[in-house]
């Protein structure tokens, strides 16, 4: 068994994707056999990757100052996700995985100056809760965002409803700050795989954040993302109380490390956990 004590000072992953710090704890390297590209067909070649994990306790302690939302849960591996750049008109998804999954300085554009309804798009293998941006460079303030879905039969496009969120980019009437943003939120119970959705190939849950209006002079720019899973969320966690499970055994088997959620940062709140390597 393993076990986690640590302070935690930022959010989830404060500006530390791709890098590897701020992570509570990380899988045993493993390498792999190599592989085929799910969309084209042509062989990979082996990589190594993190092997999955199992949380089984933990308690999270809020020293924030104030109520908060706290949660637990896992990073996804790389290799179960992509990103790239959408373009509404013509439905256009543009292939941008390496600049969203390495740690190069505001590489990943996240919408397009003074033009609506362009943004970005995360396709994952699995079902996601959180979503990281490290924002190395700010937009315009004026700029307001809307995201959407893949639905049930994976044909079209969803309007997420605004209940589900717990955390939206900074909100949907402001700039994207500089630094890290989140997008928290409870996924759809109609989340559908792709299957025939213009613009994107099928088998993926995919998710879009558009720039309904448009930054008019300077577009956010990503330097990395990161997305995972959370396996408990409380909200309304007074200051000082703590959220915990003396026995549990989550697992995630495309998880390769341990994060956890504070909505509000501060170097006071704390993180008690056990885990094991699982699969």
């Amino acid at each position: 068994m393993n076990v986690i004590r640590a302070l935690q000072d930022v959010r989830l992953r404060g500006t530390d994707q791709q890098v590897g710090n701020e992570l509570l704890a990380r899988g045993a390297a493993m390498r792999y056999a190599a592989t085929r590209n799910p969309d084209t067909g042509a062989q990979q070649p082996p990589v190594t990757v993190r092997g999955a994990m199992a949380l089984t306790g933990y308690t999270l302690h809020n020293r924030s100052g104030g109520a908060a939302t706290l949660g637990i849960g896992f990073k996804l591996r790389n290799d179960q996700w992509k990103a790239g750049q959408w373009t509404e008109v013509g439905s256009v998804y543009t292939d941008d995985t390496v600049d969203a999954q390495d740690d190069g300085a505001s590489d990943f554009a996240l919408e397009v100056a003074a033009t609506n309804d362009d943004g970005f798009v995360i396709l994952s293998s699995v079902k996601w809760d959180w979503l990281s941006l490290n924002v190395g460079l700010t937009n315009d303030a004026s700029s307001t965002r809307a995201f959407r879905y893949s639905g049930a039969t994976g044909s079209a496009w969803v309007a997420s409803p605004s209940n589900i969120f717990l955390d939206e980019i900074t909100g949907t009437a402001d700039n994207i700050a500089t630094g890290e943003n989140l997008l928290v939120w409870t996924p759809p119970q109609d989340w559908g795989k792709t299957l025939g959705l213009t613009g994107i190939s099928d088998g993926w849950y995919a998710f879009n954040c558009r720039s309904t209006t448009a930054p008019a002079t300077t577009a956010a720019l990503a330097t990395a993302i990161e997305i995972g899973t959370l396996v408990n969320v409380v909200e309304n966690v007074a200051d000082n109380s703590t959220v915990s499970e003396e026995i549990c055994d989550y697992w995630e088997p495309f998880g390769d490390a341990i994060v956890a959620f504070f909505s509000t940062a501060n170097g006071g709140n704390r993180v008690a956990a056990q885990w094991r390597h699982a699969g």
